[in-house]
């Protein structure tokens, strides 16, 4: 990659050196959870997410275990897994004893609701009515769109949400453009939600290949079979690294309107993620003191880092 900062004046390098060395890593709550998340730096910011498959259980018990050993955690929450008030009541009871004050709200991959949320947006608007609902609530976005929503249902559900969430969080993308322009329209539609750029970890060539397939992400997923014969196959490095994708965000994550930073789905590989973020940190913010201030008001990037002076 070129240096990331070639082009970008000093004085305004802090936001993009805080995505790179304060990056928000996606968990799955399996039996590598717990090896995964001992990788990270202390109190790194850990989301987990929620899946028909293992229920809503196994999210909240994960969630409580990485609050317990010292991360800022948050929990996916899938509608379409929650039953009822009660059962929310018990949820959100749960989170504020383990100390956890955040949540993404997803509508979630189950064929049917168990209860009485058939979308995140429904269950956004209840958890806006409870007391103790967790301070700081996430939605998703599609910037490529989603297999099972139009484009215009997509941005009237945006549009909803921005009025209860506090920031959102784009679907795994492989190329900057579209993120870029989906953002660039956004704001110009009047989201002001600050929005977290959702890349790929570092992980095996094939591996990433195959999720992308079978979870049906968008059309930048082209950007991983560009090399295509055997020719092709040969000279792909087998290890993954968002190298393009994070050169061409760059400008956008140093933009006060821009990313406020990065969501990295790490499929529980985070070591290889880790290490290569903080080279490129290392590389290309070296004399950027970055003290980020852990504020759950402060989302939007130029909040939450202080210069502390320049070598």
């Amino acid at each position: 990659m070129n240096n990331l900062c070639r082009a970008t004046p000093p004085e305004e390098r802090c936001r993009g050196c805080l995505a790179l060395a304060r990056p928000r890593y996606e968990l799955l709550p399996l039996s590598t959870l717990a090896e995964a998340a001992h990788q990270l730096p202390p109190g790194a910011w850990v989301t987990v997410t929620c899946s028909p498959r293992h229920g809503i259980e196994r999210t909240l018990e994960a969630a409580e275990w990485l609050a317990r050993e010292g991360f800022c955690t948050v929990p996916h929450l899938a509608a379409r897994l929650v039953r009822d008030h009660a059962h929310l009541e018990g949820i959100t009871g749960r989170l504020a004893a383990a100390g956890i004050d955040e949540a993404f709200v997803v509508g979630g991959d189950a064929p049917r609701p168990a209860g009485d949320y058939a979308d995140g947006l429904a269950l956004l608007e209840a958890l806006s009515r409870l007391p103790g609902r967790p301070a700081r609530l996430g939605v998703p976005a599609y910037p490529e769109g989603h297999g099972q929503l139009e484009a215009g249902l997509l941005q009237r559900d945006l549009d909803a949400k921005a009025r209860l969430a506090d920031y959102a969080v784009t679907q795994m993308c492989f190329e900057s453009a579209p993120l870029l322009d989906w953002l660039r329209r956004q704001r110009a539609g009047g989201l002001s939600l600050p929005v977290y750029a959702g890349i790929p970890g570092v992980i095996a060539h094939a591996r990433l290949l195959s999720v992308a397939l079978r979870i049906g992400l968008g059309p930048s997923t082209r950007a991983l079979g560009r090399q295509r014969g055997l020719l092709g196959r040969l000279l792909r490095p087998a290890v993954y690294r968002p190298e393009a994708l994070l050169h061409g965000l760059w400008p956008s994550l140093n933009d006060p309107g821009g990313f406020a930073g990065l969501h990295v789905y790490s499929f529980n590989q985070v070591g290889p993620s880790r290490a290569w973020l903080e080279a490129l940190c290392a590389r290309h913010c070296a004399g950027q003191a970055i003290v980020p201030v852990l504020s759950s008001s402060a989302d939007s990037g130029a909040g939450i880092v202080k210069p502390a002076g320049r070598g």
